[in-house]
């Protein structure tokens, strides 16, 4: 049986009292939670409404992704920085808290559009091994997600991603195959060993588009990482409500979300 999840940004404007129904009522029982959902973000240190969304959260199956807007742990800004490095490790006691064992982080990027240098570099690695060591003290499997392939960007490359988890021992991936496009089918051949997480999406010109929509197919890397490499993780669909041209109903987005499912599953007899 697939296993299909949904990002909690893709219903970012309700409660988590309604997305869980959401779920519950389609049949889903896996969510990627991002703590950056407004509702959650603004309540985020009142204990008593983070253990309420706790209790909530226990109906399903829950992996967390760490905050990653306006963050970037390669930055030359080393309050950027230290803000990225708290942010995650916040993220870390969170998954804890809500019973989860992977939190997904981002990679780093040099802050201009040129290709990152060693600074960077240093910057993200030791990012990374503060990360990995926080995360194995509580028992929680730190995922790098692959970034978008940008010239600025850290590990869009299979070979660079290759490198830094063999540098980086207890650091898992959370493969993004609409950050890998074209790519995807070298990734999961190369790094199938380390992915614990999966966002699926479509590509449309952009990114995180119905993956029913989709000008790249991922039909076959998809079904090679279930079933050649065994990859018993989940799926979590990426869905981005800014690429359609009206602003959706809970119905709608409803739709898309079963009709994303439905595809999903089909692609994977």
């Amino acid at each position: 049986m697939v296993k299909i999840g949904c990002s909690s940004l893709f219903f970012w404007e309700y409660e988590f009292d309604e997305i869980v129904d959401i779920y519950n009522d389609i049949g889903l029982k896996y969510m990627e939670f991002v703590p950056e959902n407004p509702a959650f973000w603004k309540k985020r240190n009142d204990l008593d409404y983070v253990l309420n969304v706790k209790k909530i959260l226990s109906k399903l199956n829950i992996t967390v992704h760490s905050p990653y807007i306006e963050l970037n742990p390669s930055s030359n800004n080393e309050n950027i920085r230290e803000i990225t490095l708290k942010e995650t490790l916040w993220a870390i006691e969170l998954s804890k808290l809500l019973n989860s064992k992977f939190v997904t982080i981002h990679a780093g990027k040099r802050p201009t559009k040129r290709v990152p240098t060693l600074e960077e570099y240093v910057n993200f690695y030791e990012y990374l091994k503060k990360c990995e060591e926080y995360a194995l003290i509580n028992d929680i499997s730190l995922c790098l997600e692959n970034s978008t392939k940008k010239v600025n960007h850290i590990c869009y490359l299979v070979c660079e991603m290759e490198k830094t988890l063999e540098n980086f021992k207890n650091l898992n991936l959370t493969l993004d195959f609409a950050h890998a496009r074209g790519d995807s089918t070298d990734f999961v051949k190369v790094l199938y060993k380390y992915i614990k997480n999966v966002h699926i999406s479509g590509v449309n010109g952009k990114d995180h588009y119905p993956i029913s929509s989709s000008k790249i197919d991922f039909s076959k890397p998809l079904n090679d990482l279930l079933y050649k490499y065994k990859y018993n993780g989940v799926l979590n669909l990426e869905l981005n409500d800014l690429i359609y041209k009206k602003t959706l109903s809970k119905f709608e987005k409803i739709e898309i979300l079963v009709n994303e499912v439905s595809y999903i599953e089909k692609m994977l007899e």
